[in-house]
């Protein structure tokens, strides 16, 4: 299946989406890869860890124009070797997404929808969430989830929690839309703003 889309945002930011239906032997034919990357791909233990690392490179050539090397902060956010364009990455499923842009931090998150997030809501959502928060509906647990895995990665920073640190206010509608998002710092509080968009069984959320 290859790339599902590659979607311009601005002349700064695209993200971009893959659909995996190749085994990682195939994806391994579609990049070059450095010494350094050729060693952490044999590290992967298993062929579906293989498959995301790959595509999502593969995807990353095509956004680009060009194989780039993904190195990463202490702090574990990602970059590219050699240039300044942020870059965020996930996966979920038989999907893998990529987000770059040119002048700022970025967050991107895909899940595939399960059952029973509700029994786990707890560990992502704090007293003011649960205030508005529908614990019945699935597609919305799933949006906030994605939406506050977003702005970690946005944040950059591990110590931040889900619960404690990144707080989502009300928002109606679930297919596609924006949600606002409070990044609470040690001395000051952020507002984010996150764009959302539900396909199939999966949620799509990054930062704008």
């Amino acid at each position: 299946m290859g790339i599902s889309y590659i979607k311009k945002l601005s002349e700064d930011a695209q993200i971009g989406l893959w659909q995996m239906t190749e085994s990682w032997q195939e994806l391994r034919e579609l990049v070059e890869l450095t010494e350094t990357d050729q060693r952490v791909l044999t590290e992967k233990k298993t062929d579906n860890r293989r498959q995301e690392w790959l595509a999502c490179r593969a995807l990353l050539k095509n956004m680009s124009g060009r194989d780039a090397e993904i190195v990463y902060h202490e702090n574990g956010k990602p970059f590219l070797k050699g240039n300044n364009h942020f870059i965020s990455m996930s996966h979920s499923g038989a999907f893998v997404c990529v987000y770059l842009d040119n002048n700022k931090s970025i967050g991107i998150d895909i899940q595939k929808i399960k059952p029973g997030i509700s029994k786990g809501s707890d560990f992502f959502l704090n007293e003011e969430e649960q205030m508005w928060v529908d614990a019945d509906d699935n597609l919305l647990l799933h949006t906030i989830w994605s939406a506050k895995e977003s702005v970690f990665k946005f944040a950059g920073n591990p110590d931040f929690d889900l619960k404690k640190h990144i707080v989502t206010n009300p928002f109606s509608g679930n297919q596609k839309g924006s949600i606002e998002v409070k990044l609470i710092h040690p001395d000051h509080t952020e507002s984010v703003q996150v764009g959302y968009d539900n396909f199939e069984d999966y949620v799509l959320t990054w930062t704008v």
